[in-house]
């Protein structure tokens, strides 16, 4: 948790500092020759991401003093910064006092400002949601600093709350939250929004049949839970409208095309999730932009009516679908939510889906696969991941792989190509059902929403991936 304070405020509290390895501690005044004489007698490391503790006896009014390393001036950046405060965050035990203006060396002020408040409510992040006893604990970590405008430092704050807000919908198993929770989420979201700016739909069963939506409503064959279709739009400027369409599959079990293995399986929500979390943030922080969400939410489950291998389905956009794998199931559902965004009269389109094992073995855990139709609208997302630290690449869609989608015998297309090209043909197919004047943008997170074997000490399950980076996006596009 973060909290600006001022510079008389909390004395009682351990003050932590940064401090280079190769120029003297100078910030403490007479205290600080203790600590060089520490950092010379090596009982201090200043190499980079150190956490030093050293008690203060009173020299100054703090009691106690964390001296974290930065390494070395010359080579400091906004990832060095970053492995530091994740130190600090992990080992914290108590509140804490960070002089910031310690942490900026040669970096931009407001960008250590960023990456400390992001950084920190990044890694204090645990699901406790499920277990009757609750074993972590979250620290204060107070901020002093000289930077004057302190309104600005509210949106990192909101956006790293919103992203665990993201974490915490995709942790929640299924019984926790089915498509009518969600939907109930959304509604909760709105009310709590309260913008003239904002409209809200939630679309029942029948309605989302006499919309012609089949290929959704053949996914929910199989379940007794309803599905639901979630609609939010904001206007925030007097512009064409953007759309962020989400995966909505609660479950999935794969169908008759059953899986091997359903652990955590609840993820595969973690598409509309994302674009809860996005809306949220551009309306509380007054983006201007005119901004849609669409979820085609469901669970993916198996009875006696439940979609089988062959049959044919017609999508809201009369396109027919042979059906080739019950397991290919999300790009059913977003076919249909694409195509109802385009009725609401979007004109750029971006989705986001827990979609493809294909992605996985391309490009591992930590880099979303992004496709689609405009190469700026795609240069430009890649642009700002780069700026939010969420990495990118970029997959083609070629020719071949239309026809690939397209070689079906008894539909207009098919569901499933086979292992082959598993991401872009999965794109390929969603590409079918967007206009061509349509911009649009297809991001395939099944390797980086959620993680059982966290690489970089981040909590298990649930990441908040592409949170920021349509943020960005969307604010300066």
């Amino acid at each position: 948790m973060i909290k600006i304070v001022s510079k008389n405020e909390n004395f009682d509290l351990p003050l932590v500092i940064g401090a280079f390895s190769d120029e003297a501690i100078s910030f403490l005044g007479d205290f600080s020759k203790d600590l060089n004489e520490l950092v010379e007698q090596k009982v201090i490391s200043l190499d980079s991401s150190k956490i030093n503790k050293i008690p203060t006896f009173k020299k100054i009014q703090n009691k106690m003093v964390y001296v974290v390393g930065l390494g070395k001036k010359k080579e400091y950046t906004q990832k060095t910064l970053e492995k530091a405060i994740k130190s600090l965050t992990l080992s914290a035990s108590c509140d804490l006092l960070i002089e910031v203006d310690t942490f900026v060396g040669e970096l931009d002020a407001l960008l250590v400002l960023k990456t400390l408040i992001e950084t920190n409510s990044y890694y204090e992040y645990n699901f406790e949601e499920c277990k009757s006893v609750k074993k972590a604990k979250k620290y204060t970590f107070n901020l002093k600093t000289s930077y004057k405008n302190i309104k600005e430092l509210d949106e990192f704050i909101i956006l790293g709350e919103i992203v665990n807000k993201t974490r915490d919908l995709v942790n929640k198993p299924y019984n926790y939250l089915s498509a009518e929770d969600l939907a109930n989420y959304a509604l909760n979201m709105y009310e709590r929004l309260k913008s003239d700016k904002l409209k809200i739909k939630i679309y029942e069963k029948e309605e989302i049949s006499e919309l012609g939506m089949n290929a959704f409503l053949g996914v929910n064959k199989g379940s007794v839970a309803r599905p639901k279709l979630i609609y939010l739009e904001y206007n925030g400027k007097d512009e064409e409208l953007t759309a962020l369409v989400g995966k909505g599959i609660m479950y999935d079990t794969g169908g008759y095309d059953i899986k091997s293995s359903m652990s955590t399986m609840k993820d595969d929500m973690a598409g509309a999730a994302t674009v809860l979390g996005i809306f949220e943030a551009i309306v509380t922080n007054n983006i201007k932009r005119n901004v849609s969400v669409v979820i085609c939410a469901t669970d993916n489950r198996i009875n006696g009516e439940a979609l089988l291998p062959d049959d044919v389905l017609t999508a809201m956009n009369k396109k027919t679908i042979e059906i080739i794998s019950t397991d290919a199931e999300g790009r059913l559902t977003l076919a249909d939510a694409v195509c109802f965004a385009e009725s609401k009269n979007a004109k750029r389109i971006i989705d986001l889906a827990t979609l493809t094992g294909s992605v996985v073995t391309a490009l591992g855990d930590y880099t979303t696969g992004i496709l689609g139709n405009n190469q700026k609208l795609i240069d430009d997302i890649i642009n700002a991941s780069k700026i939010e630290d969420e990495h990118m690449w970029q997959l083609p869609i070629t020719d071949y792989i239309r026809e690939k989608v397209r070689k079906s015998n008894v539909a207009d297309i098919r569901n499933a190509t086979g292992r082959e090209m598993g991401t872009s043909s999965a794109a390929a197919f969603i590409e079918e059902f967007v206009s061509k004047t349509t911009k649009w943008a297809h991001l395939d997170i099944a390797g980086t929403a959620y993680r059982t074997s966290p690489f970089y000490q981040e909590a298990y399950g649930a990441t908040g991936v592409m949170v920021k980076t349509l943020y960005k996006y969307l604010k300066e596009n």
